[in-house]
């Protein structure tokens, strides 16, 4: 397994703990150039995933809540998403931490174009 991938624009190294800090794979720059980078083969697939995974983490969600108010009465009156950010996201963030390992990895990085 690689550890660093060769910024497109200046060259220098782009690890994958820069990959995870991207806030998603539309927002990527370069930590060294700030060049705004693009990654052109894994995202695509990457989206189709995000499209099965997020209605399966809404309803593990759903799920968690009608559960634990079945237990505590008080539940019922806590929002979905406040269960959900307690309870799910660490299945979240291993989500995201899979998208930035399948970018660094399989992924084809380029400059983005800028429009003049």
């Amino acid at each position: 397994m690689k550890t660093s991938t060769p910024c497109p624009g200046c060259q220098k190294p782009i690890t994958i703990e820069d990959f995870e800090d991207f806030s998603s794979p539309f927002t990527m720059k370069c930590p060294h150039c700030r060049a705004k980078l693009k990654e052109t083969k894994m995202t695509p697939w990457l989206l189709l995933l995000a499209v099965i995974i997020v209605p399966l983490l809404i309803y593990l969600g759903i799920t968690i809540k009608s559960f634990l108010a079945g237990h505590f009465p008080v539940v019922e009156k806590v929002p979905t998403m406040i269960v959900f950010i307690a309870f799910c996201y660490p299945v979240y963030a291993l989500y995201e931490a899979y998208n930035a390992v399948i970018i660094f990895n399989k992924g084809n990085l380029q400059l983005k174009k800028t429009q003049s």
